[in-house]
């Protein structure tokens, strides 16, 4: 019994000891969550400018991305480059709006992070436009030597019609005099 008794002694020492998480506060939490959209502007910057470097400077070591439709999984550094250059030999100018009802989520530690926003989005090839209406969602996490990263994302437009027409833009681009 005494054995017992000391060792419930000796373990609530040890849990009492123990360093307490710390909590943060309204001001840290609001200084997070600026730094993650900080993070997708430039995220969305380096798209727009077709600045590969500096894209990849917002992203994790390893990434996720689920582009607009279910054929567009790409697992792996090479698969995204490859898909950006794509993109960018496509689109002549690529413009995003402003971010709108963002949502951020959090864990209590602020090491992992998940962001959806709305935002316009404007692509022109040739002499044409196509404007369409984006729902982005990333997942970020915080690495030591970078800080906030996306480790993976998704991308969907809201309209039917506006994919419709830029699907009509690329395919005049691609496949000219069909």
């Amino acid at each position: 019994m005494k054995k017992l008794l000391l060792s419930f002694l000796c373990l609530t020492l040890i849990t009492a000891c123990a360093p307490k998480e710390k909590e943060l506060s309204a001001d840290d939490i609001s200084r997070e969550q600026q730094a993650i959209i900080n993070v997708m502007k430039k995220y969305l910057k380096s798209v727009e400018d077709k600045n590969f470097s500096q894209l990849v400077e917002t992203l994790a070591s390893e990434v996720v991305f689920y582009g607009t439709d279910s054929s567009e999984v790409l697992k792996t550094f090479p698969e995204f480059k490859k898909a950006m250059l794509k993109q960018w030999s496509l689109f002549d100018r690529q413009k995003y709006g402003e971010m709108s009802e963002v949502s951020i989520q959090m864990d209590k530690n602020a090491t992992f992070a998940s962001i959806i926003f709305g935002i316009s989005f404007d692509v022109t090839i040739g002499d044409k436009t196509a404007r369409l209406y984006l729902r982005m969602a990333r997942i970020l996490k915080k690495e030591d030597n970078k800080g906030w990263v996306i480790v993976s994302g998704i991308v969907g437009s809201t309209s039917q019609n506006e994919s419709k027409l830029l699907d009509e833009l690329v395919k005049a681009k691609t496949q000219p005099g069909q």
